[in-house]
């Protein structure tokens, strides 16, 4: 079976951590090795693991089933540095970066879109009169059942 370890160790342990991951699977990260292994082999690493765990100890093993799919097995030592599934946090904040004190929620965007529509039809009522065609000079306007500037209009009038 194809298994995952990740380590969280600290001070002397993250040294006799890689020290026996390292005997076992190929690293493929900083704290994290890969490999194919029996579970016999994986029962052997996690011994090893926890003859030589400290405080600072902290190491999780998955199995790869599939693609998308992997389940944790066990983890040796602290297990706070993972959640219930085994995952390790990449990056935390204690900041507040959401700012919903002056984002607010747009409580205005109903009455915006509606302006923005009225602002719409009149431009397209504009564009449509005679006088504004006349003062665009040379341009020869052809009369068209739907013209561009016209549509909006005729949208509205449904």
């Amino acid at each position: 079976m194809m298994v995952l370890f990740t380590s969280r160790s600290e001070k002397k342990a993250l040294l006799t951590v890689r020290r026996i991951l390292d005997q076992f699977a190929d690293r493929i990260g900083n704290d994290t090795w890969q490999t194919i292994m029996t579970q016999e082999g994986v029962q052997e690493v996690k011994t090893l693991l926890r003859r030589n765990a400290t405080k600072s100890t902290a190491v999780s093993c998955r199995w790869i089933r599939s693609r998308n799919r992997s389940e944790l097995l066990w983890v040796v030592g602290n297990r706070d540095k993972f959640n219930e599934d085994g995952m390790v946090p990449v990056n935390t904040t204690r900041k507040n970066i959401l700012h919903k004190e002056w984002e607010g929620g747009w409580p205005y965007l109903a009455l915006i879109k509606s302006l923005v529509a009225v602002a719409a039809l009149f431009h397209d009522w504009g564009n449509h009169r005679t006088t504004f065609r006349k003062s665009c000079g040379r341009r020869q306007w052809k009369k068209t059942p739907i013209a561009t500037n016209g549509f909006p209009a005729r949208c509205w009038q449904l």
